[in-house]
Parts: C-alpha cells; sequence; structure tokens
C-alpha cells in the first residue's frame, strides 16, 4: 500500500487531538478555571461552561484516539472533531476572540479535508 495523503494528515491530526485532551487531564482544575474565565461576560451559564471544559479534554482525546485507529472509527472522528470544533467555534465567538476563530477554523477546514480524502479512498 502506498503512502497517502490521508495517512500523513490522519497521523498528525490524530496526534494533535489526542495530545490535546491528554496533556491537560492531569491539571484538569487547572485548565477548567483558565479556560472559563473567558466566558465571564458571556450569556453562557458558568455551571455549562464549567461542565463542558470538563468533558473537553476526554472528548479530544477521544477523537484522537478515533482518528488514529483509522477506517470507520476514524471517519466517526473525523465528524466528531468537526462538531467539535464548530461548538468550540460558536464559544469563541461569544467572547469575541476572532483570532482563536480564525486558528479554529483552520481546523474546522482540516477536518472537512481529512473526511473527503478519507471518503475518496474507501
Amino acid at each position: 500500500m502506498r503512502f497517502k495523503a490521508i495517512h500523513l494528515l490522519r497521523i498528525g491530526l490524530g496526534i494533535n487531538m489526542l495530545m490535546h485532551g491528554l496533556v491537560r487531564i492531569p491539571n484538569l482544575s487547572g485548565f477548567v478555571t483558565k479556560a472559563s474565565g473567558g466566558f465571564a461576560n458571556t450569556p453562557m451559564p458558568p455551571a455549562l461552561v464549567s461542565g463542558f471544559l470538563n468533558v473537553l479534554p476526554f472528548i479530544e482525546a477521544l477523537i484522537g484516539l478515533l482518528i488514529l485507529i483509522g477506517g470507520k472509527i476514524g471517519r466517526i472522528g473525523y465528524i466528531a472533531g468537526g462538531l467539535l470544533i464548530t461548538v468550540l467555534i460558536f464559544g469563541t465567538d461569544l467572547h469575541q476572540d476572532w483570532a482563536t476563530t480564525s486558528q479554529q477554523m483552520i481546523y474546522l477546514l482540516t477536518f472537512a479535508v481529512a473526511l473527503y480524502l478519507h471518503d475518496r479512498e474507501v
């Protein structure tokens, strides 16, 4: 089997998402405290923000793992990753952090391209 663009994208995106989650889990309370501060002046209820941020690293790690596994499971990871980034874009837009939104749009595009390439390969 030839090494294709989707393989490179799967490995890089999978490791990136896995590590996003894994590095946050050991200091989960610190991550939640730091990240929730940006939502103080938004209409989001603090309990909802805190609840979401407490599960976010686990979701990120799971998505990364799914992508790294590849195949049909990887496809689920690409879709879940794109949906997660869409939720993060919504939250980032609430506190008007347009620079971070731009970075998140790159992630969204990356998930979309990965899904497209995956579907073409099957």
